[in-house]
């Protein structure tokens, strides 16, 4: 067994997504390493307010146990491979929980409850965001309700075609592996940090937008015509879809 001296010091990637944009991935299978990178590395990361972090998952329809958890902020990608742990550890588990925190995605609902190997206990993100639904309903757009990723990264001024260049976002991966080369990391983090992206710039869209909190709520008389951040992030917060347990 590796000492965990030595294995902290792996697993460390550094991309460049459109051949441009540094990103730092960590993939981690060890619950000591996930516990200490979700305090030292990933929490310090959360300086934009409101919070958001993007949400992705990767698994295999069989085996089942074979999935990845990719967690992404701004530059900063975590990449947890579920199927080398006997448990999620408590301090991602508690920061997946923090409501304060708008966890955004593609499809995020289906993700989370498919994604997460029978093996583990599920876990506790109620503020999951799926962003086709944010969109839709920031930009009063209802096709968006149904937009993939290059659509939704479209409509705020993202071209996907342009971040996905110099990857391979077809490449096949094995979810299996203990060890990924560095193209398979820019696959597996790509549409959480795209993910990301879209989900500061609608963030900053409900910032700059008086009317956007209408299609919710009606402001109280005494609100400034800017929206406070704590606004913002209730909106978020109702767009969160409720988790359904078998």
């Amino acid at each position: 067994m590796i000492p965990i001296s030595i294995l902290s010091r792996t697993g460390k990637y550094d991309i460049k997504i459109a051949g441009k944009y540094p990103v730092r991935v960590d993939v981690l299978d060890s619950a000591e390493l996930i516990s200490s990178r979700t305090v030292n590395d990933l929490i310090p990361k959360l300086q934009e307010e409101p919070p958001v972090v993007a949400l992705d998952l990767h698994w295999m329809e069989w085996p089942p146990t074979n999935s990845l958890l990719v967690l992404c902020i701004d530059s900063y990608c975590l990449v947890v491979q579920l199927k080398h742990v006997d448990e999620i550890p408590d301090n991602l588990r508690r920061f997946l929980a923090d409501e304060k925190i708008s966890f955004v995605g593609v499809d995020v609902e289906r993700k989370l409850s498919r994604g997460i190997p029978s093996t583990l206990s599920p876990l506790d993100c109620k503020t999951a965001v799926d962003l086709s639904r944010l969109a839709a309903r920031i930009r009063k757009k209802p096709g968006l309700l149904n937009g993939d990723i290059k659509a939704l990264a479209t409509e705020v001024g993202i071209s996907y075609e342009a971040v996905a260049s110099g990857g391979r976002r077809d490449l096949r991966v094995d979810y299996e592996a203990k060890v990924f080369s560095g193209d398979e990391v820019k696959a597996l983090a790509l549409d959480a940090y795209v993910c990301y992206n879209i989900g500061r710039r609608l963030v900053e869209e409900l910032l700059r937008d008086s009317s956007a909190p209408s299609i919710l709520f009606k402001l109280n008389e005494k609100s400034s015509r800017v929206m406070t951040k704590h606004t913002v992030q209730k909106i978020l917060f109702s767009f969160a879809m409720p988790r359904q347990r078998n």
